[in-house]
């Protein structure tokens, strides 16, 4: 597949990660006969504002050809509706999750992807490829069997251990800690938050006292502009939906917006979806705290 385009400005940036990824041996020099396209995307800028760029593959074609995994990612609902009782909060992040791990030596040549400098392939795991997730979930439900869902909850990259008592959460934590090693499984300690009494998680702020949005997260759905066109609708429906549960009638606020979606209706802005925009905008910001659901009950 022809390489994109890239700006000249973007250039300098792109050889600059290609050679980070060289030189951590996540990416070696090929001659494959595949060619994924590569592109830059914008990342939040950093602490002092300044833009910052990703690199990123378009594995879309080879992902036509993939046969797909089966394995199922966790239900974030179900995964936050575990943590009733708790008191104490470890979140950790995997540094690079999935470049941690190896492409097997027959598949790397499928990765391949050019720049203006230089024709490269994956050894370890890129970002992108449509059995990824459901392969490092995975790999973290088996580095955590026996914990997960009953002493600490994972998703993906992102691990949450709790517990009723310090002493509880120290000796998970611990256990997770050494499962991780024994993996040799790294983490990312800036982005680790240890012993907590509130924590962010998969987009949530949770405590003992229960559940909410994270409100950064609601700041995409707040300043979301009045949508002219279907994709929008989807766009902000996707959005507000991660946190539907926070909504009650959720479905039929937003059933004017999502009618619009139907390739039957012609797309028509009025006062009707005017107000059930606004409606999901000032109950997702004035969300209430969800207290966990108690088991023990059933």
């Amino acid at each position: 597949m022809k390489p994109y385009q890239l700006p000249e400005k973007h250039k300098a940036e792109v050889n600059k990660q290609v050679q980070e990824m060289l030189e951590d041996g996540i990416i070696r020099k090929s001659a494959s006969q595949w060619n994924a396209p590569l592109l830059v995307v914008p990342k939040k800028p950093d602490a002092s504002g300044k833009p910052r760029l990703r690199v990123v593959i378009d594995f879309r074609r080879l992902n036509n050809l993939t046969i797909g995994d089966s394995f199922p990612l966790p239900n974030i609902t179900d995964i936050l509706d575990q943590l009733g009782n708790a008191k104490y909060f470890t979140t950790l992040d995997l540094a690079s999750g999935y470049h941690q791990i190896p492409m097997a030596e027959h598949d790397k040549k499928k990765t391949a992807f050019s720049t203006p400098y230089g024709h490269y392939e994956f050894n370890r795991m890129p970002f992108g490829l449509r059995n990824a997730p459901a392969t490092f979930q995975r790999l973290m439900n088996s580095v955590l069997i026996g914990m997960q869902g009953l002493r600490c909850l994972v998703y993906l990259d992102d691990i949450v251990i709790y517990g009723s008592s310090l002493e509880d959460h120290n000796k998970r934590l611990t256990e997770v800690l050494r499962r991780l090693r024994e993996n040799n499984l790294k983490l990312q300690p800036e982005k680790c938050e240890f012993l907590r009494k509130e924590v962010i998680y998969l987009g949530h702020i949770i405590s003992e006292n229960g559940i909410m949005p994270d409100p950064s997260k609601l700041t995409a759905v707040k300043n979301f502009p009045i949508p002219k066109k279907v994709k929008d609708i989807q766009a902000f429906i996707g959005l507000a939906g991660y946190y539907r549960k926070f909504i009650e009638d959720f479905s039929r606020i937003a059933k004017p917006l999502t009618k619009l979606t139907k390739k039957s209706e012609k797309f028509a802005w009025a006062a009707e979806q005017q107000n059930a925009f606004e409606a999901l905008k000032e109950k997702l910001i004035t969300a209430p705290v969800l207290k966990y659901p108690d088991f023990s009950e059933e």
